[in-house]
């Protein structure tokens, strides 16, 4: 009968570190009396908080501000104005005293167009005239406004005379007087101001107006009553500057 010894233990295999998991650290000490307490995190000063609480206000009303201008824009889509010059009618453009001095009468009816659908005023006007770079003319004109999707028609009338100092003038009147026309620039400036939804917006704006007016009927730009000029088929637009 054969005798059965005590079983023997099988050997384990060798454990390693990844078996047991990560290292666990130790426990913290445990504080003891007198020990020094951390640092308190620094309060914020009231002026600092108010600081703070001011520019998310006034972020808030920037943005809203600018969405409200934005949503505007969309709906009345603004253009610029347009302008022309419908008559003009130069009677007199002599220049005397040896090339020193223009004595002028010219007078322009002008159109200005607002395409938009709300009314522009048009506030400061004053009007100056000026030939090969030199200005000769300058007159204040009404106020006038311009309502949605129309016109309005002015006249820029200028007389008088004025010095020349420069020799070029005199040149270029010669010559354009021989060609039997002159080309005369006449600028209008003015404040454009309108008001859409309660906001009111202003900025400046000129008109620029080249014109090539026939010589007065003398020849020599020295006699008056010529016709006025009509512009039917094509009219001189202006360059309208914001």
């Amino acid at each position: 009968m054969a005798a059965y010894g005590k079983p023997q233990p099988q050997p384990q295999p060798p454990l390693n570190d990844a078996y047991y998991g990560p290292p666990i650290p130790p426990p913290p000490a445990a504080a003891y009396y007198g020990a020094a307490a951390p640092p308190p995190a620094p309060r914020r000063s009231g002026a600092h908080r108010l600081f703070c609480c001011l520019f998310r206000v006034l972020a808030v009303a920037v943005i809203a501000l600018g969405t409200a201008v934005l949503v505007l824009w969309l709906i009345y889509r603004p253009s610029g104005v347009k302008a022309y010059a419908d008559t003009a009618a130069l009677s007199r453009f002599d220049l005397t005293n040896g090339g020193s001095l223009l004595v002028y009468n010219l007078t322009v009816g002008m159109r200005v167009r607002n395409p938009n659908r709300f009314g522009i005023n048009f506030r400061s006007v004053d009007a100056q005239a000026s030939y090969d770079g030199d200005r000769f003319g300058y007159a204040p004109l009404q106020p006038f406004y311009v309502g949605r999707k129309s016109d309005a028609r002015f006249d820029v009338t200028l007389s008088g005379s004025a010095a020349i100092d420069d020799r070029d003038v005199e040149r270029t009147y010669r010559r354009e007087t021989a060609q039997g026309s002159y080309e005369v620039k006449v600028r209008v400036y003015a404040r454009q101001g309108f008001k859409v939804r309660g906001f009111r917006l202003n900025n400046k704006s000129k008109f620029t107006c080249t014109l090539n007016l026939p010589a007065p009927s003398s020849g020599n730009g020295t006699a008056s009553g010529t016709p006025t000029t009509v512009f039917t088929r094509k009219q001189p637009k202006c360059d309208v500057d914001y």
